[in-house]
């Protein structure tokens, strides 16, 4: 695995810094250039980012899903072919289904084939890149024999290998709903017997496709059954290259939907036992055998169990997972809290909205700090680069690149590919780039640009400026180049020209400040030639361009301190060194002198002990950092997010309730509307057969064990990471139309005549959000019949609600889990105290 070099600094290293110019210089001798970075900016960058749904088929004949009764959230821009609006958003990434639900026992017609060249042609005519997946079903079972999986593979993976330069990636697809790998035939990930085809299918997948495309697959238990098996089960043998298991890469779906992803990584497996923490790991180790990223993509999905509104765990997940790429359009549970969430300025990051960090950081973010290099060079002789870069992004380039320097005087262009150096392994952090190229030896005598230039490595591509990438710096990206400018003026040959820089502006001093405002003036600089003006910094951000020897600086915050340095420029380009630097610090409040917003509370459940109580988020001009929580007048609690459980309370007690916000400053708000609530009574234990009382033996869900020793377990729940959260000897359940959970029973309940669920709703009416299923009978909640023809209707305080087993056709004998779905379209939360059988 290859190292990372470290930035060093050696007495030679030193020597040749002390000639330092920026971007656009001519210096008399070798020197290091030092680039102004760009932290702030989300612009486009090839291969990496948020990407927008297409159906790249958009031929009705060949495609059932191109009109609003068949593709759910249809609108026509899916079948854009110009893709206004991926390039609008500012992305370069789309993505489609190719949709085989017509041809599950047949051959893949031509017209489809010809329909997805035409689209593929498209992508590449408007400049953008592609994820495709194939699937044999939208939302359902479907089973396809394998032999016909192979053959379509065969058949669509000619078009995507013509077609190669403009396919990002492919997802595995074809099996399950979705192509997700689940509810579906072949994808039972504890089959060993269905092993040997799935293996097969991706073995033929990447035989047939260029070693340029990486493979994603959903689910992490897939992955290693495919890299790592624990044993080979596969008759012909498993005969994955170590070049094809490089290309396996992490389709996380329902990324953040709950602890789990919603079962990205909790499902079993016929290699053995994996603990969730071990799949997690594995996907955060993820890498080729040459130590660079694989392709982490994905998208998040109808719920957002870890209700992540400051937007702390979307960046850490794809910190750790090192994310290229992710759906933008699915689902706004989760984009919209992104776009909502305010981020402070933190290290290098600005202040800004999670959504717009997401779209900065995704993949790579190269940002040059400095090269070295001569200023002139001979024909024939060899020209040195010594570069400093950072890469602020998440990940790595996934796919190789030539890094390239670019001698270009306008009339002639010389591309200079430097060998050995691979840009992949510049992976987040740190890297040096150290290589020569040799000028050509006819190359014509004149002043040049010098450029460093990533283009696509598709030779079709690799002029198209689109397709390159561009630093994260300012004043050196060459838009209809598409190659970043080291210097505007180096010499081939004999010097021609105005050589010389100016010298150094001196007597900078700060002449004025207001409340958001500096006033800088400076002694003129003095040139062979002629001084044609000024560049102004603070720190290092260049902010003006001046032509005389006084300059403004306005828009700045009050009380804030600011550091100015100045340099001189003449006709030719040349650039002085530094004045030396000044420090200015506006007039007005000092810091952050804004309180946040007040929150709105409420309490969503109550217990015999406790209560929970959860507010709206504050909003504040830098960012909230955490919330006070009053009971009267004594602060009871100072957590970070929006939720907290008062516990060790006295049954039947009225109590009053008060939350302020906080920001880092130390301001507060004012406090929020006041809520009472009154403690429930002291519960009655639980008679007869107890399936769960949680009360904390075993330990939920942590034990995976309800009272009768067997398994239960949750998923999707807006709390506990998706399992719900146990408070005070009860489950409370928050959920938004989803959420599933199981408990199994497996016991003869013969001797039994009522399934009783002590439960409570936080609203009221919370019967027809979910439906319960047990022993071969399943209803919505609200459908069962009581004793006396009545049926379940949930209220706010504890009831026992006791259903009659055998007149709603509940079996007894055979009573299997007792599970509980929650997508029927509400949200709120239920508090189930136990379950019991009488």
């Amino acid at each position: 695995m290859p190292t990372r070099s470290l930035r060093m600094f050696t007495a030679t290293t030193l020597l040749a810094a002390l000639v330092v110019v920026t971007a656009g210089a001519a210096p008399a001798q070798a020197a290091t250039v030092t680039y102004q970075a760009d932290l702030s900016t989300a612009f486009a960058n090839p291969e990496r980012g948020y990407h927008n749904r297409y159906e790249i088929i958009n031929d009705p004949a060949v495609n059932d899903y191109v009109n609003a009764a068949t593709i759910p959230g249809f609108n026509p821009d899916l079948l854009d072919r110009t893709f206004a609006r991926a390039k609008a958003n500012g992305n370069t990434l789309v993505h489609s289904y190719v949709h085989l639900d017509k041809y599950k026992t047949q051959a893949l017609p031509q017209a489809l084939l010809d329909n997805l060249a035409s689209g593929l042609a498209a992508v590449r005519t408007a400049g953008m890149k592609i994820v495709l997946r194939p699937a044999y079903t939208w939302d359902g079972y479907a089973t396809v024999a394998e032999s016909q999986i192979l053959a379509h593979i065969a058949q669509l993976n000619a078009v995507i290998t013509a077609n190669a330069d403009v396919v990002l990636h492919l997802e595995t697809g074809y099996l399950g709903a979705w192509g997700e790998w689940h509810t579906g035939g072949l994808a039972n990930p504890s089959s060993v017997e269905e092993a040997p085809a799935r293996y097969r299918i991706v073995k033929k997948i990447a035989d047939t496709t260029p070693a340029s495309i990486p493979l994603a697959m959903r689910y992490p238990i897939y992955i290693k059954e495919m890299v790592d098996p624990t044993s080979c089960v596969v008759p012909e043998g498993c005969t994955l290259t170590q070049a094809q298991k490089d290309r396996i890469s992490f389709h996380n779906d329902c990324f953040l939907a709950d602890l789990n992803d919603m079962g990205t990584y909790d499902n079993p497996s016929w290699m053995g036992w994996f603990y969730i923490e071990q799949k997690k790991q594995w996907m955060y180790d993820l890498a080729t055998s040459t130590g660079f990223n694989k392709m982490v993509g994905g998208e998040t999905c109808g719920a957002d169990g870890y209700n992540d509104a400051a937007c702390v765990n979307a960046q850490t997940e794809m910190n750790k997972l090192n994310f290229t790429e992710i759906n933008e359009d699915y689902a706004a549970v989760n984009t919209d809290k992104w776009k909502a969430a305010n981020l402070a300025a933190s290290g290098n990051d600005p202040a800004e909205t999670c959504f717009t960090r997401i779209k900065r950081k995704m993949g790579y973010r190269l940002r040059l700090l400095d090269a070295t290099f001569p200023s002139t060079v001979a024909p024939g002789g060899s020209l040195a680069l010594t570069a400093h870069l950072n890469n602020d992004g998440w990940s790595g380039l996934i796919k190789g690149r030539t890094a390239y320097l670019v001698l270009d005087s306008g009339t002639n262009r010389y591309n200079l590919p430097l060998g050995g150096v691979d840009p992949r392994a510049w992976l987040a952090g740190a890297s040096a780039v150290t290589g020569s190229v040799t000028v050509p030896g006819g190359a014509v005598a004149g002043n040049y640009k010098l450029a460093l230039w990533l283009p696509d490595p598709d030779a079709g591509l690799q002029a198209r400026p689109e397709y390159a990438i561009r630093f994260a710096n300012t004043g050196t990206w060459d838009a209809a180049k598409g190659y970043n400018v080291l210097a505007s003026s180096v010499t081939v040959g004999s010097c021609t020209g105005d050589c010389t820089a100016p010298s150094a502006p001196t007597g900078l001093t700060v002449s004025g400040v207001t409340n958001t405002s500096v006033s800088l003036s400076w002694t003129a600089s003095t040139d062979n030639v002629g001084v044609t003006g000024y560049q102004v910094f603070r720190g290092s951000t260049p902010v003006g361009t001046p032509t005389g020897t006084t300059f403004t600086d306005t828009g700045r915050s009050p009380g804030q301190t600011y550091q100015y340095s100045v340099r001189a420029v003449d006709a030719a380009g040349n650039v002085s060194g530094a004045s030396a630097t000044v420090s200015a610090t506006t007039t007005g409040c000092s810091g952050d002198c804004t309180a946040p917003s007040a929150p709105t509370l409420s309490s969503p459940a109550r217990t015999d002990t406790s209560v929970s109580l959860s507010w709206t988020a504050s909003t504040d001009n830098v960012g909230v950092t955490g919330y006070e929580v009053f009971r009267g007048t004594t602060l009871v609690g100072s957590p970070a997010g929006t939720s907290f459980t008062d516990t060790g309370l006295t049954a039947s007690t009225a109590y009053g309730y008060t939350v302020k916000a906080r920001d880092a400053a130390g301001n507060r708000s004012a406090a929020s509307n006041t809520v009472t609530v009154t403690t429930e009574a002291t519960p009655q234990p639980p008679t007869g057969l107890v399936l769960d009382n949680f009360d904390g033996t075993p330990a939920y869900p942590s034990s995976s064990q309800n009272d009768l020793g067997k398994w239960t377990g949750a998923n999707c729940f807006l709390d506990g990471g998706g399992s719900g959260a146990v408070t005070g000897g009860a489950l409370s359940l928050r959920y938004n139309n989803c959420g599933w959970f199981g408990s199994d029973v497996g016991v003869d309940l013969s001797a039994y005549t009522y399934l009783v669920v002590r439960i409570k709703g936080a609203a009221g009416g919370e019967q027809t959000h979910f439906n319960l299923g047990l022993g071969g009978s399943t209803k919505v909640f609200a459908d069962f019949t009581l004793d006396g023809g009545a049926h379940p209707v949930i209220t706010t305080a504890y009831q026992d609600i006791r259903i009659p087993m055998a007149a709603n056709g509940i079996n007894r004998n055979s009573p299997s889990q007792l599970a509980m779905g929650f997508w029927y379209g509400g949200n709120s939360t239920i508090t189930i105290d136990h379950i019991t059988f009488q």
